[in-house]
């Protein structure tokens, strides 16, 4: 794969790709990824070593992810009747084989969660903090509740790091409600309303995403992929700020109006520019669209310009 060149958004791309398998605990697929994007040229020579060396964490932590999955023996022979319940149950298998881990290492290290806490800090790069915040979601809740808690009210965190660090106060189980700053605005949040996935969102902020894949089917996976991947992470982004109240109140074509911007933002990624006005005709949004058309851009170029937590 050497002939393959990986150009700046590639990389962005990729980079928020592995975060969502990392947080999704689908490290196999992750370490594929990893291997993958080893074997292709780039002129940042950071990357790849920071790519080998979280593939080379995978690798230690769960070694069953050091064979790529093209040479590991096929799970299914053909007319295994279980072929459907064994690959729903292989997220969840990953995931407790990870839980286990981090349950050992505390069990082992009784510094380990302070160790892990300690990665939290604001020196920290933003792609470490969420690596942490992955194993402190299994550690004990009287241990990390209230330094979680803490770090969230008293810090300033890459958006995306501080939602991942809401999910976590929820999936441990707290409760209640916090007040961190985001974006410029002090918000109070109820951390039992937080979302860990995505199909807790609300309707009407995942029919934004909807409406942008109908028109995008013409245009190839390629970009149907990258829209979820970016509207996934734009509504992290915003949680609980104003710009997300306003989503929740998307009615008549306010929906079309943010697939538009959703749309051009990822043409634009990838291509280096967007036709603007095809787009409001294929989303068959009047001229008086075009000031809140122009809001939601501006929005969205601001998440692209931060959003990818490598770069915090």
């Amino acid at each position: 794969m050497d002939n393959v060149v990986l150009f700046p958004n590639s990389i962005e791309y990729y980079q928020k790709e592995l975060t969502k398998l990392l947080e999704g605990e689908r490290y196999a697929e992750a370490a594929d990824m990893l291997r993958f994007l080893l074997q292709c040229q780039s002129d940042d020579p950071q990357y790849k070593e920071e790519w080998q060396s979280l593939l080379k964490w995978l690798n230690d932590a769960f070694p069953e992810t050091a064979v790529p999955a093209a040479g590991k023996k096929p799970r299914h022979s053909e007319g295994d009747g279980d072929e459907d319940q064994d690959q729903d149950d292989e997220p969840e298998n990953e995931g407790e084989l990870f839980k286990r881990h981090v349950q050992l290492k505390t069990a082992n290290d009784s510094k380990y969660a302070e160790k892990l806490l300690d990665m939290l800090s604001p020196r920290s790069p933003a792609d470490k903090q969420l690596l942490a915040l992955e194993q402190l979601a299994h550690v004990d809740r009287r241990v990390v509740a209230q330094p979680l808690r803490q770090w969230l009210t008293e810090s300033r965190l890459h958006p995306l790091v501080q939602f991942r660090g809401l999910q976590v106060l929820r999936q441990i189980g707290e409760s209640g409600l916090i007040q961190v700053q985001k974006l410029g605005q002090t918000l109070t949040l109820d951390i039992r309303q937080t979302p860990l996935r995505y199909e807790q969102f609300p309707d009407r902020i995942r029919d934004v995403l909807v409406r942008c894949r109908e028109r995008m089917e013409a245009e190839g996976p390629g970009l149907l992929d990258m829209a979820e991947c970016v509207w996934r992470d734009f509504i992290g982004f915003l949680y609980g700020t104003t710009v997300y109240e306003e989503l929740l109140r998307l009615e008549g074509t306010g929906g079309d109006v943010w697939a538009a911007a959703l749309h051009y933002t990822v043409q634009e990624t990838l291509f280096g520019g967007a036709d603007i006005g095809a787009i409001t005709a294929l989303y068959r949004l009047a001229p008086e669209d075009s000031k809140a058309l122009a809001k939601a851009q501006q929005i969205m170029k601001l998440f692209a310009t931060v959003a990818a937590p490598g770069d915090s």
